[in-house]
This record gives structure tokens, sequence and C-alpha cells, in this order.
């Protein structure tokens, strides 16, 4: 609960978008490795946020994987592309594997 607060109080202060969806999938689409390792970096840093908060993947999932999803996102739903990234992406992830209510069997 703390962290989740924690969470709410830094985005209410500062929010800072580095990315939208266009930026985003054109870094992914990039022939060179910079632009790619810096757009992976920043899902996986999104997904690291809001890990046990906003999402809850199973143990399992991979980079890779992420990356897949968001990038299939974008280039199917172009009217999303505008927001902010890590709105995009929490969308995504929260959409795959909701967190289970509290009081609620898994």
């Amino acid at each position: 609960m703390k962290r989740a607060l924690l969470l709410l109080a830094f985005a209410g202060l500062a929010h800072a978008e580095f990315k939208d969806g266009n930026r985003l999938l054109r870094d992914l689409k990039e022939d060179d490795y910079f632009s790619k390792g810096y757009a992976m970096g920043y899902i996986i840093g999104v997904a690291d946020m809001g890990m046990g908060i906003i999402h809850c993947p199973p143990a399992n999932v991979t980079a890779g994987q992420l990356k897949d999803m968001v990038q299939n996102y974008l280039e199917n739903t172009p009217a999303e592309r505008h927001n902010s990234g890590d709105l995009i992406i929490n969308r995504i992830l929260k959409t795959m594997w909701p967190c289970a209510k509290k009081g609620t069997a898994l």
C-alpha cells in the first residue's frame, strides 16, 4: 500500500514523458542497436515500475515478449500512439495481466 501511495505521489508531482508511442515505435523499428536498446530499456523500466501495482505478469515473462507486445500494439493501434509511452505500456500489461484484488483467490 505504501508503495502504491508513493508511486501516486510522484506521478502527481512530476510526470516526465520521455517517449510517446510514435517515438517508441520508431525506436523499436530502427536499424541501429542504440535506438532499439534504448526503447527496450524504456519498456523494461516502465514494466518494472508498475510490477505488482498496476500489472502482475507471470515470473517467466521475457523482455523480448514485452517488446513484442508493445510493438504489436503500437503497429495495430495508430490512434493511440500520441499517448505517452508509459501510459501505453502500463495499459497493455494491465490488460494482459491484471493484479488480483485483495481478498480474492488467484
